[in-house]
């Protein structure tokens, strides 16, 4: 069961990198681990560095805006303030969501940018 569901997120993963290359995004890393964060994509576009989560889902129970919790939020901001940090980048950046619903016949792939921010309290 985990090998299927594995192989449907790769699917997206793929579908979502050659729509981000299709509008002009460069792509820089995909499945950027730090510690036990990953980034889907890591991908520039103009002065902008954007980390982007891939969402594949079958079913739609869940709202979107409850994708991503804010647990994981915090992991991915984290790993982006690592990468940030060892690459010396000095970009705008943006968190966006690139959210696959493939529960009819034909997926439908929806670009939420600027989908969260980090929270500096």
């Amino acid at each position: 069961m985990k090998d299927k569901s594995l192989y449907f997120g790769k699917q997206g993963e793929a579908k979502a990198v050659k729509y981000l290359e299709s509008i002009g995004f460069e792509i820089i890393e995909l499945g950027w681990r730090y510690h036990r964060s990953e980034v889907d994509i890591i991908a520039r576009q103009g002065s902008t560095l954007v980390f982007t989560e891939v969402k594949s889902r079958k079913n739609t129970i869940l709202p979107i805006e409850e994708l991503i919790s804010e647990a994981q939020k915090k992991r991915i901001i984290k790993a982006a303030h690592h990468f940030i940090t060892i690459n010396e980048i000095d970009l705008n950046i943006r968190f966006d969501l690139l959210y696959i619903d493939a529960s009819k016949k034909t997926a439908k792939l929806s670009h939420f940018k600027e989908f969260f921010s980090p929270d500096f309290d």
